[in-house]
């Protein structure tokens, strides 16, 4: 993903996400403030929620900070690979 889908996606470089608890129980991520439709969303099943009680949200923001997490250490990868235009003179 490039920084112009981001910032497409997010509004802007400095965007402002919220988790928050929809009216079915799901957790949602979204641009703070947004009427849009949420950028995640999270959802367990009655199982998990009594396993997790009151954890249940920190757990889903840890999901998400994780995969925010792995999103900029793909961008970071990208920006730093070195592009060699030479064609290899073996092939494995």
């Amino acid at each position: 993903m490039s920084i112009e889908q981001l910032k497409e996606l997010f509004g802007n470089q400095e965007a402002i996400l919220e988790l928050v608890q929809l009216e079915g129980g799901e957790l949602a991520l979204r641009n703070a403030g947004s009427e849009k439709e949420p950028l995640v969303k999270i959802q367990f099943n009655d199982e998990v929620k009594t396993l997790l009680g009151d954890q249940m949200p920190v757990i889903a923001q840890h999901m998400v900070q994780a995969a925010l997490f792995a999103m900029m250490e793909k961008q970071v990868n990208e920006w730093q690979a070195e592009i060699v235009d030479e064609q290899p003179q073996h092939l494995s």
